[in-house]
């Protein structure tokens, strides 16, 4: 959801890849029924998307690293400790980037790494975001407008934000056409 909701917010003429891969995904398998309804809602076609699973090396060379849950984040760090000030869960990162304005991305990072001590929350569960695989499309959309909060705070503090939002509405079923009344 985070990786097709950011290329939807982001100006696709910017300088920014963008991917994702999951913990224990289901490699090559598309997104699960109800999170695909709960982004086509949002205008988004999630009909391409395939799950990757996550390897380390995928993390090496990026400049930032946005992850659901604090476990995931954990064990990326575990990992690959050198990565500790580019990696972030996604509700994490866009709480650090509040207030600081866009600007150039590895500064916003180096920033929100900086802010890490300043700014703790009283319960830390609130940088997750839940799983809403194989949820009831309620669950789904609910967590999609989280993640959208996030990745939309994110895509903005970096200055990749689009003039307008780039995904299309969802088509509405047409309604059946009205037969003329007789007179």
């Amino acid at each position: 959801m985070a990786e097709l909701l950011f290329r939807g917010w982001a100006n696709p003429a910017a300088d920014v890849i963008v991917s994702s891969a999951g913990t224990e995904a289901m490699e090559g398998f598309g997104i699960d029924r109800s999170s695909a309804s709960a982004l086509g809602q949002l205008g988004i076609d999630p009909s391409r998307h395939r799950a990757r699973q996550f390897e380390p090396w995928m993390a090496t060379d990026a400049d930032l690293i946005l992850t659901a849950g604090r476990e995931h984040r954990d064990a990326i760090i575990s990992a690959l400790p050198m990565l500790y000030k580019r990696t972030f869960t996604m509700k994490e990162f866009a709480r650090l980037v509040n207030g600081l304005g866009a600007g150039d991305p590895r500064s916003i990072v180096a920033a929100a790494a900086a802010r890490r001590g300043e700014l703790q929350l009283d319960d830390a569960e609130d940088d997750d975001v839940r799983d809403p695989f194989r949820g009831a499309i309620k669950h789904a959309k609910t967590i999609a407008e989280e993640i959208t909060e996030a990745v939309y705070a994110t895509v903005r503090a970096l200055g990749f934000q689009a003039d307008a939002w780039t995904a299309k509405p969802a088509p509405r079923t047409r309604e059946p056409a009205q037969r003329p009344m007789p007179y």
